[in-house]
């Protein structure tokens, strides 16, 4: 199974830091919101999601930092299965 950012972003919500606050923005856990997004470059999805919402624009930054680390638990999952 492929890690995706929407599903490693559930599993942050527990976190007590910008990334956690971030999980737990009702807007990105809208599944009406979610099935408009077209398939493709998933980061471009996520970040054009994060950049519209009205959660303000200190959530840019913590996206970044939260794609990055989701990159790379993506990588050591991958590289788990080989």
């Amino acid at each position: 199974m492929i890690l995706t950012f929407e599903n490693w972003l559930i599993d942050q919500q527990y976190r007590k830091d910008p990334i956690g606050e971030l999980a737990r923005v009702p807007s990105l856990q809208n599944p009406e919101m979610k099935a408009y997004r077209r398939k493709g470059d998933e980061h471009k999805n996520w970040a054009t999601i994060v950049i519209n919402m009205a959660a303000g624009p200190g959530f840019v930054e913590v996206f970044n930092e939260a794609w990055q680390e989701f990159l790379l638990a993506k990588q050591a999952a991958q590289n788990s299965l080989k």
